[in-house]
C-alpha cells in the first residue's frame, strides 16, 4: 500500500507552496486511490470466509499430524476450502495465495508451485514466507528432474525459479553446475556470475566460474585436463599434473597457460630442457609475460649447466 502513497506528486512545484486547498485534494486523491486498491485486493465475504475455514484446517492439521500428507483428511478439506475461496474470487492474490501456501504444508509440491504461479502472475508479490515455500517446492521438482536424468528440463526450471526469485541462491547454483555437466559453459559462466553477485565470498562459486569461463576460451576438454592438472598439482602428484597439462596443451595448442604449467612442473623436476620448450612455447603465445620470460632462460640456462 505504501508504493500508492509514495507515487503522489510532491505537494512542492518548483519554489512555490501548495495553497492549504490544492494540498487538500492531493490527500483526497491519493485516500481514493488507496482505498480502490484495497478494494481491488480485498476478497468478498463469502471467499474471506472460505480462506479463515481453510486457514483453521491448516493449522489443525499442523498441530495435529506428525508428517503432513496431502490425502489427510484435515489437508483435503483445507484445499476444498481454498478451492472455493478461488471460484468465488478469480484471479485474487489472497485466495491463491492461500491455496499454495496449504499445498506447500501439505507437501505437495507440484500443484504448489503451479498455485505459487498463478499466485504471482495474478500480481502476488512474495514476502519472505512466500518465497521460502515456493523456492522449497520449484527446487525440489527441479532436483526430482536431475536425479530423473533430464538434466536440461531440471535446468528449464531451475532457470523458471530464478526468473520469480532472482536472489534465490540454489537455483542459480544449480544451474550453473548443470550448464556444465550439459558442456554449455557460456551459459554457465551467466548462472555463476548470478550467484556470485548474490555471494561474492563463495569461494567453491568462484571456482566453477572460472572453470566455465577457461571452458568458454580454450574449450571443455582442453580446461577440464588444465583444471585437472592443477588440482594433481596441489596435491603434490606431479606426474598426473604433467599428464593432465600435456593433454590440455595437445586440445588447444594456444592455451599459453597451459604451456606454462607444463614448464613448471618439468622446471621443478629439473627436467629442464623440457620446461624451457614448454615455456618457450607460452612466451610466443603470450610474449608480453615475464614470468615465462624469466623461466625460459633459467632453464635455458640449468640445462647449459651454468
Amino acid at each position: 500500500m505504501s508504493l500508492i502513497t509514495d507515487r503522489v506528486p510532491s505537494v512542492e512545484t518548483g519554489q512555490r507552496v501548495a495553497r492549504p486547498r490544492e494540498r487538500a485534494l492531493a490527500l483526497m486523491l491519493a485516500a481514493a486511490m488507496l482505498a480502490s486498491t484495497v478494494l481491488a485486493q480485498a476478497l468478498p465475504a463469502n471467499a474471506q470466509e472460505a480462506v479463515d475455514r481453510g486457514e483453521a484446517l491448516m493449522a489443525e492439521a499442523l498441530a495435529t499430524y506428525d508428517a503432513q500428507y496431502p490425502d489427510r483428511p484435515l489437508w483435503q478439506a483445507a484445499f476444498r476450502e481454498g478451492r472455493t475461496a478461488v471460484s468465488l474470487a478469480p484471479g485474487n492474490p489472497a485466495a491463491l495465495r492461500f491455496l499454495a501456501e496449504a499445498y506447500s504444508r501439505a507437501n505437495w509440491p507440484g500443484p504448489a508451485v503451479n498455485t505459487w504461479k498463478e499466485f504471482a502472475q495474478a500480481g502476488g508479490t512474495f514476502d519472505d514466507e512466500a518465497a521460502e515455500l515456493f523456492a522449497q517446492d520449484a527446487n525440489a521438482n527441479a532436483y526430482a528432474q536431475y536425479q530423473q536424468g533430464n538434466k536440461a528440463g531440471a535446468a528449464e526450471l531451475y532457470l523458471e525459479v530464478t526468473r520469480y526469485l532472482p536472489d534465490n541462491l540454489e537455483a542459480h547454483r544449480w544451474l550453473g553446475r548443470i550448464m556444465l555437466e550439459l558442456r554449455q559453459p557460456e551459459q554457465a559462466v551467466v548462472a555463476w556470475r548470478n550467484y556470485l553477485d548474490l555471494a561474492p565470498d563463495d569461494e567453491g562459486a568462484q571456482y566453477f566460474l572460472s572453470l566455465a569461463q577457461a571452458q568458454a576460451r580454450w574449450g571443455i576438454d582442453a580446461a577440464n585436463d588444465f583444471f585437472a592438472g592443477i588440482k594433481a598439482y596441489e596435491e603434490g602428484n606431479l606426474t598426473t599434473a604433467r599428464t593432465s597439462f600435456a593433454s590440455a596443451t595437445a586440445r588447444n595448442s594456444q592455451y599459453a597457460e597451459a604451456w606454462a604449467w607444463l614448464g613448471r612442473v618439468a622446471f621443478e623436476q629439473q627436467h629442464y630442457d623440457d620446461a624451457a620448450v614448454a615455456y618457450g612455447r607460452a612466451l610466443a603465445l603470450d610474449p608480453g609475460n615475464d614470468n615465462y620470460s624469466w623461466f625460459k632462460r633459467e632453464s635455458e640456462r640449468l640445462q647449459a649447466g651454468e
